[in-house]
């Protein structure tokens, strides 16, 4: 989320990035922090993978700016000299921010520049020397929410250098069975591996009344590697009658650091309490590239702001407000998990529509605005882009990839 506060100074805008929940926890490896240190760590590590000279500011580990915001994964404020928000937008756009500001303060001579900032966008994830994608990854059931968990954090202990993410199928929130995700994330700010020639990680949860898991313990897979960084995952039954005390879990595992200066035992516990986390963010499983027809559902719950499960209009972002009432088959005056994911089908069932041609092209707009940039489109796209982008604005929207389809659909001719 990026903040930025106007001033009647001759020093003019003040840009500032700030930091709060990981929209996407895993992501290059990343996992959310549990305390503010480790939050201010993040911070710092984003300074140096970034490389901008924009100042940084670090939410509460309470998430209290977060949530006075509205809960926003990407959002954008301008803020007067008296705290007054004077232009705010739920999901962050470049060029109407420019407008703002040029309203607010009047246009440059030299408007800035990406290149200004000073970051460097092609820099890649550091590789790692420890092996990683040794150890499969368990198939999730489709979409899954993250609950609440709370470290049991001792004054003076370890760092949680593993890391527990909790997850649950979203209907299990209201019929109490379900699929219960348990996944240990090494920290990667702590540079730490699995020592596979030492005892695996192992859990075991104890419920309260009413709530029941199978199994109870688990234990890590028997790896050939001497070393990994592979997350250790489990997939559990769980069935609850009531959601009033938490599922307790005891964890034990050996850390052992990337320069091999320690591996010592540790035993952590959790508190897992059966109730949605609205800071969790959406776990990308898998490789991590966006640009798949799930990924782009998950930006989209990224807006389900309230967390009620449900897409309202006020939520949905600015090229889906027109299309709001034909993705709300039930006229409800809302979007469910259900009615978005038939979305595909329903937009390809069309005559003539070009729906599945469309819908896999969308899948490259990993920031959402319902356009393709050349930074977004892959590679064979590139070659036909000019061709493509009618108006010659940069963009590649909806309409310009119907006239494709509907152009390509001409010259091939009708199927036989």
């Amino acid at each position: 989320m990026e903040t930025i506060q106007r001033d009647y100074a001759p020093k003019g805008v003040h840009f500032y990035y700030i930091y709060k929940a990981l929209a996407h926890p895993e992501r290059n490896g990343y996992v959310s922090p549990f305390t503010l240190q480790e939050r201010l760590m993040h911070v710092q590590e984003a300074k140096r993978r970034l490389g901008s000279k924009i100042h940084w500011l670090c939410d509460t580990m309470s998430n209290d700016l977060k949530h006075a915001l509205g809960n926003g994964a990407n959002s954008e404020f301008v803020i007067d000299p008296d705290g007054v928000v004077v232009s705010r937008r739920a999901w962050s756009d470049p060029k109407e921010l420019r407008k703002d500001l040029e309203e607010l303060v009047g246009p440059v001579e030299k408007p800035t520049q990406v290149s200004d900032l000073g970051m460097d966008l092609k820099l890649q994830p550091p590789s790692d020397k420890i092996h990683t994608g040794i150890v499969p990854r368990v198939q999730v059931p489709g979409r899954m929410v993250p609950l609440k968990i709370q470290p049991v954090i001792e004054e003076k202990g370890a760092p949680f250098y593993v890391k527990l993410r909790a997850e649950v199928k979203r209907p299990f929130l209201s019929t109490g069975k379900g699929k219960l995700y348990l996944g240990f994330h090494l920290d990667r700010l702590y540079e730490v591996h699995w020592n596979n020639l030492t005892k695996p990680l192992e859990f075991e949860l104890e419920s309260p009344e009413g709530v029941q898991v199978m199994p109870i313990k688990g234990v890590g897979p028997k790896v050939e590697e001497a070393a990994d960084k592979d997350p250790r995952e489990f997939l559990l039954d769980i069935s609850s009658e009531n959601f009033n005390g938490p599922i307790d879990l005891t964890v034990r595992y050996f850390a052992c650091d990337d320069a091999n200066t320690f591996c010592i035992p540790l035993k952590q516990q959790y508190a897992i309490h059966l109730e949605r986390d609205i800071d969790g963010g959406t776990a990308r499983r898998g490789s991590g590239r966006v640009g798949r027809s799930g990924d782009f559902q998950a930006r989209l719950w990224e807006r389900d702001q309230d967390g009620d499960g449900k897409l309202s209009l006020e939520e949905v972002p600015e090229p889906l407000k027109r299309r709001f009432r034909f993705m709300d088959a039930n006229g409800d005056g809302f979007i469910d998990e259900e009615e978005l994911q038939a979305m595909p089908r329903r937009r390809g069932a069309g005559p003539g529509f070009g729906g599945q041609f469309i819908e896999r092209m969308l899948r490259n707009d990993s920031n959402g605005d319902g356009k393709i940039s050349r930074e977004e489109a892959p590679e064979p796209m590139l070659r036909r882009f000019d061709g493509m982008d009618s108006n010659g604005d940069g963009f590649i929207d909806e309409k310009e990839l119907r006239a494709r389809g509907s152009r390509f659909r001409r010259r091939s001719g009708p199927r036989q």
